[in-house]
């Protein structure tokens, strides 16, 4: 099992070009074969290598539900359109 693409909304998950800016898609999992088919998959619907962030097992895709929490209140302060979050190192 792996966990990926719950901190980006619809549009931008099969699309990340929408965005004016990169955005991070976060990825969590017990299997390295199954995590190497799932980057497989981002970069095929256009995800770059960069953007991807492996947060290892999947226990740490709690934390990115929690990030998720965010969108209601983005989109009631700027209005609905497409978003996504970026580590930025």
């Amino acid at each position: 099992m792996v966990k990926t693409l719950n901190t980006v909304l619809s549009p931008v998950m099969a699309n990340p070009d929408l965005l004016r800016s990169p955005a991070t898609v976060f990825v969590s999992g017990n299997d390295d074969g199954a995590k190497a088919v799932t980057r497989e998959l981002l970069r095929d619907l256009g995800w770059s290598d960069r953007s991807i962030e492996d947060l290892g097992r999947i226990n740490s895709a709690r934390g990115t539900e929690a990030l998720i929490l965010l969108a209601p209140y983005l989109i009631r302060s700027k209005g609905f359109a497409n978003f996504a979050l970026s580590v930025v190192r």
